[in-house]
């Protein structure tokens, strides 16, 4: 088993994931870890180089001139040994218990059972961070577990094994990935979701197992979560401009909203206030739900402002992809 790991200026939370490593029951001398440094400027390499594995599991660092995602892993598929059949994908910015390598050998290994060599991928399930390191941390964790911010992709918030088209942070077999090409470099971002689409379509099964669990940090200000929505509305708009049966309704919900909204100003003013008031009850009772359930007053509106800009910039985001380049990405 290889677990790889493309970085960028995660120094600040590199060395957890790296101590998590370490603390696997999993014995070390059945896993090695690649990390793959796209040119961090924070200390990250520096910290990378410093590193020793107590536990004695292989550890490579390697340069990812590339810089993205997909070119970390497809450099990383080049750099493996002959006994390596299964990749793990993790990022530099999540946390997994002690247990997470058995339970994703155990996670694959009875999804072999049900499908053998045609097992392509196993997803996990996302989950938010322990404590949020910041106010904004927790009222953007808060709206990407609410239904109407998770959605059914990444964060989606499922219980039962089941095929999926969007393993997040998922088990690879590596000759399921070499045999439809890898990863595309093109895709900065929704890169898996691309492959697992390829996967699909050559007659591989890729489900996830809620069992198997990582914890990912999220965005610590407002800004970089309007970033990230953008970002990712843009690849998705390009991803189903390539695969177009990959759509949900719900991501265009707020389209669609948008559009009502503009038809009734545009011949019934007096009754556009129902949409929006419908809206704006959503959003205030998801902030509601949030702040009882965390116990924190501020999520009553910092959860509601995260929502609407997730649904705003999404949305811009997927018109982006139609008219324009990709955002630049500044943040992870």
């Amino acid at each position: 088993m290889a677990v790889v790991i493309p970085v960028l200026n995660e120094a600040e939370h590199l060395p957890h994931l790296l101590a998590d490593l370490e603390a696997q029951d999993f014995p070390p001398t059945a896993f090695e870890v690649l990390v793959l440094d796209g040119g961090s400027s924070d200390g990250t390499r520096e910290l990378l180089d410093q590193h020793r594995p107590s536990t004695g599991h292989g550890f490579t660092v390697l340069e990812n001139p590339g810089r993205t995602v997909p070119h970390a892993r497809n450099l990383a598929m080049a750099h493996l040994g002959d006994d390596v059949g299964v990749l793990v994908e993790l990022i530099g910015h999540v946390r997994i218990s002690a247990d997470h390598l058995s339970n994703r050998n155990r996670a694959w290994q009875a999804g072999l059972q049900r499908h053998g060599a045609s097992l392509g991928a196993m997803g996990v399930r996302v989950l938010g961070p322990d404590r949020p390191s910041t106010v904004v941390e927790g009222w953007v964790d808060g709206a990407l577990r609410s239904s109407i911010g998770r959605g059914g992709g990444q964060f989606a918030n499922f219980t039962q094994v089941g095929s999926t088209k969007v393993p997040a942070f998922a088990t690879h077999s590596r000759a399921a990935v070499e045999a439809v090409g890898g990863w595309d470099a093109s895709f900065a971002t929704s890169q898996d979701s691309e492959l697992a689409m390829r996967l699909r379509g050559g007659g591989y099964t890729v489900e996830r197992d809620p069992a198997v669990k990582v914890r990912m940090n999220r965005r610590t200000n407002l800004q970089s979560h309007w970033r990230m929505a953008i970002r990712y509305g843009y690849w998705r708009g390009r991803l189903l401009r390539r695969y177009p049966s990959r759509a949900d309704p719900r991501e265009f919900a707020p389209l669609f909203g948008l559009l009502i909204c503009t038809v009734l100003l545009m011949t019934s003013p007096s009754f556009v206030v129902a949409p929006m008031g419908a809206y704006a009850a959503v959003l205030l009772g998801a902030g509601i739900f949030s702040a009882v359930k965390e116990g924190r007053f501020s999520h009553a509106l910092g959860v509601p402002v995260c929502l609407v800009l997730l649904h705003t910039g999404f949305s811009v985001g997927l018109f982006r992809s139609l008219v324009a380049g990709p955002p630049r990405k500044r943040d992870r």
